[in-house]
């Protein structure tokens, strides 16, 4: 991974020099060494994956007439795994391209047959989803068929001047002390509970919650060293694996006396559980302080849908707060200092 003079990463194969050039460089099909220099970085990573492209094709490995499955396969092999990007990002990619366009046989479509009016369906068909779906898929299409368009293998993209109208979203405020408790209340499984009890005296991101692992826990020392979390799915074996964090970086989060009772309690709870076989257990299981009641990893879309069926109960009780706000207060970076209690 290239870096530049202040140390930050820039993506596999560029470099900045001494002089301030930045440079990137690939080995070609034919095993020439190719270097492209350029003191502006934008328009160097622009040069660098039309360069990578062209060698690509000139080798006659691939045609030039790419169907939208074709192209999003070189895409991101090709353009975005080089550039760094993580493992959890290139899936949620992945699950909107899949759900959108792989499932609903337009896999098949060549790139040059796709009209601006075949993208707004494709992103209204999302919307139908939820907004957030429609701008995840916009934003693969718009991307691919970008660097499809520099390349000269579409005369335009089509998704360009596609746009969405993103809903006011309302202030988002710490969770009270009274919508806590009514929630917690409503809250049957003691495991789910003690997961959400320790979401909101942390401000663990779910993925990380799911992926807490023993050894980023140190209760003597009263603190979590958050190093991974959980994969977004299952790899090929059909196992949780676990994936970088979403920044790449660890990061400490003190404990206070709940989140300590709640981590002393479960460990105490998981160790006699270890080594258990379970049909369809993931390798990295034992490593986890909460699992599901098959002993494996647990499912994001399982786990947020309990919660969001005893949120939906909670306000009933009169708790102010929706599945999207508890959302996204966990997603905020900004408000995670907030959320913490310390007792």
């Amino acid at each position: 991974m290239g870096k530049d003079l202040r140390n930050k990463e820039l993506g596999l194969g560029i470099i900045q020099r001494k002089d301030g050039l930045y440079m990137a460089r690939f080995t070609s099909k034919s095993g020439k060494r190719i270097a492209l220099t350029d003191p502006d970085l934008k328009c160097l990573r622009m040069r660098f994956e039309k360069a990578k492209v062209e060698d690509y094709e000139s080798q006659g490995v691939a045609a030039r007439n790419y169907t939208i499955k074709e192209w999003y396969d070189f895409w991101i092999k090709h353009i975005k795994r080089p550039q760094g990007v993580t493992q959890q990002y290139l899936d949620h990619l992945e699950t909107a391209f899949n759900k959108y366009i792989f499932k609903k046989d337009r896999g098949n479509i060549s790139i040059r047959e796709i009209r601006m009016i075949d993208v707004q369906l494709i992103v209204n068909e999302a919307s139908n989803d939820s907004i957030t779906a429609a701008i995840n898929i916009l934003s693969v299409l718009k991307q691919m068929f970008n660097v499809a368009y520099e390349n000269d293998l579409i005369n335009k993209n089509p998704a360009k001047s596609i746009h969405i109208s993103k809903p006011r979203r309302r202030a988002t405020e710490a969770m009270s002390r009274k919508d806590e408790e009514v929630l917690i209340s409503h809250i049957a499984s003691q495991r789910l509970k003690d997961m959400v009890l320790l979401m909101l005296n942390t401000g663990l991101r779910l993925s990380e919650l799911l992926g807490l692992s023993f050894d980023e826990v140190d209760l003597e020392k009263r603190y979590i060293c958050i190093r991974h979390q959980l994969s977004y799915r299952r790899n090929e074996e059909g196992e949780y694996t676990f994936a970088e964090t979403k920044n790449k970086k660890s990061r400490i989060i003190p404990l206070n006396k709940t989140a300590y009772e709640i981590l002393d309690r479960n460990i105490k709870k998981r160790k006699p559980e270890l080594g258990k076989i379970y049909r369809g257990k993931s390798s990295i299981s034992d490593d986890l302080i909460f699992v599901s009641s098959l002993g494996d990893a647990y499912n994001r879309t399982g786990f947020s849908s309990s919660l969001g069926y005893c949120i939906e109960k909670a306000k009933k009780a009169g708790m102010n707060l929706t599945v999207q706000d508890f959302q996204r207060i966990f997603s905020d970076i900004r408000l995670q200092h907030v959320v913490w209690r310390r007792e």
